[in-house]
């Protein structure tokens, strides 16, 4: 009877160390956070994106946008937006070396900085960054798993700025698929010299004849009609269906009155691809 007893009690303990090392449970029970960009008494939404990009999978699944963020006030904010990976047990969020990584190793053997733990597995959060960091040290942002060591998701960082100057941000989004494949990120800026300039990054879509870019009134659009049914302004021809690109706004536009980036196959009226925008700022700030 004691031999059971110990046996029994034996196996409580391992089954009490693997449930702590493990938090099973934590595999059906998101952690969701809906944080709003910090803001300051004096400018309220004003900022400059310093550095953004996409969160793909590794160990697990990641989805969504990091972006680092200098507020009015000089702070620095890392924000993930419309961001989801996997729950887990310990997992922090590092800002690291290397300009991406598809593996664990890689985010070891570059080097990294912690910012925190992770506040939540689903959700858009931010993180503020130390005022003595120096970024131009760091190209990525990975979520990881202290307790065994796994890189659960990777955003590697493209300058905000690349080909847009000192740019402020009015309105951002992420592409969707809709007829075709589309992913990256749509970001209005407004320049220092006032022009305001749509521009892609680690933009992916399919190829096709005569496909232009829209500027839709619609929210989002997960067909084509809702496109022609709510109307739109055409931005012109899509430089490429890969990669980094810019459109210069019209002057005259008003932005108020559109909410999304459209890829449209003119010749066939199809929507390739959407991206619903979020603005940055109150929608009168956004009127030339």
């Amino acid at each position: 009877m004691k031999r059971r007893k110990l046996i029994f009690g034996l196996i409580l303990v391992a089954a009490v160390i693997a449930w702590y090392a493990f938090r099973p449970e934590r595999l059906f029970v998101n952690a969701k956070v809906n944080e709003s960009l910090p803001t300051t008494p004096a400018m309220s939404n004003m900022d400059t994106v310093l550095a953004t990009g996409n969160f793909h999978d590794v160990a697990h699944k990641g989805v969504g946008t990091a972006t680092i963020h200098q507020l009015a006030d000089g702070k620095r904010v890392l924000r993930f937006t419309n961001f989801e990976t996997s729950n887990g047990p310990d997992v922090h969020v590092y800002l690291g070396v290397a300009t991406d990584a598809s593996d664990s190793d890689t985010v070891k053997k570059a080097g990294f900085v912690e910012l925190g733990s992770l506040k939540g597995n689903i959700g858009d959060q931010n993180y503020e960054l130390p005022a003595d960091l120096d970024l131009g040290k760091y190209h990525s942002v990975t979520i990881w798993c202290q307790r065994f060591g796994v890189n659960f998701a990777t955003a590697p960082l493209s300058s905000g700025n690349q080909g847009t100057g000192a740019a402020q941000v009015l309105a951002s989004g992420n592409f969707h698929s809709v007829a075709h494949n589309g992913s990256g990120v749509a970001t209005i800026y407004q320049l220092a010299d006032g022009k305001r300039v749509l521009r892609f990054t680690n933009f992916e879509t399919s190829n096709g004849p005569d496909v232009h870019v829209y500027l839709g009134a619609a929210s989002d659009a997960s067909d084509s009609d809702t496109v022609k049914k709510a109307g739109f302004v055409e931005l012109g021809s899509l430089k490429g269906n890969i990669g980094d690109q810019n459109y210069e706004l019209p002057a005259d536009l008003d932005l108020s009155k559109y909410h999304s980036v459209t890829i449209w196959c003119q010749r066939f009226g199809v929507n390739f691809a959407t991206a619903p925008l979020s603005s940055a700022q109150p929608m009168a700030a956004m009127q030339n």
